[in-house]
């Protein structure tokens, strides 16, 4: 098989991987907008026998190789690690394609009306080091903008990526993190809190 082919999958269903601009389907993540699934994917079973069933069926088609694990399971929040053949298929240029695969698996689970689970898929460690390195990230820049008192501006993020950095900073008493900006160019800002104790 082609090492584009869930590349090709995934653009065969409306997501173009190859796109400059940031795919349509991120944005429509961040709008919590629908996403419709070809009629032909049926799934049964509980939210984790469900999750595993699609992942698996959907990659036995580009390598038998992967194998996917259900690593930990929440009411509303099932986590997923995607473990053998070429993880590079999966996670794509920057992650785009593992976050397209993402996508596309938590509108399959959530199709039906009145179910609200997030599906978190890991290849290899990927997004678990990713986020290591931003959380860092964002600890380097609160001490920055702690000694300097001026604002630092990131450089431009998924969402997904800043979600990260406003989760790491969430409890730091000394500054704040917002997002600022559009679409491919929204980014995070790291800001002095100056909210005096009262």
């Amino acid at each position: 098989m082609a090492d584009n082919d869930l590349d090709k999958y995934l653009e065969d269903i409306g997501i173009d991987m190859e796109e400059e601009t940031e795919p349509q389907f991120l944005e429509a993540v961040d709008a919590e907008e629908t996403f419709t699934i070809p009629s032909s994917v049926r799934v049964e079973g509980d939210a984790s026998e469900r999750c595993e069933s699609f992942l698996v069926n959907l990659l036995l088609n580009f390598d038998p190789a992967y194998a996917v694990e259900i690593s930990h399971v929440e009411e509303d929040r099932i986590e997923v690690e995607v473990f053998g053949g070429d993880p590079g298929k999966i996670i794509g240029r920057s992650g785009r394609t593992l976050h397209a695969l993402e996508y596309v698996t938590n509108a399959v689970m959530n199709r039906e009306e009145g179910q609200n689970v997030r599906v978190n898929i890991d290849v290899g460690g990927y997004k678990r080091r990713r986020d290591e390195r931003l959380q860092d990230q964002a600890r380097r820049v609160s001490s920055e903008v702690q000694k300097t008192g001026q604002p630092v501006e990131l450089e431009p993020m998924s969402a997904a990526e800043r979600r990260v950095i406003h989760l790491a900073l969430a409890d730091d008493p000394y500054v704040k993190s917002e997002s600022t900006g559009e679409g491919r160019d929204r980014r995070v800002v790291i800001i002095p809190d100056t909210q005096e104790d009262s």
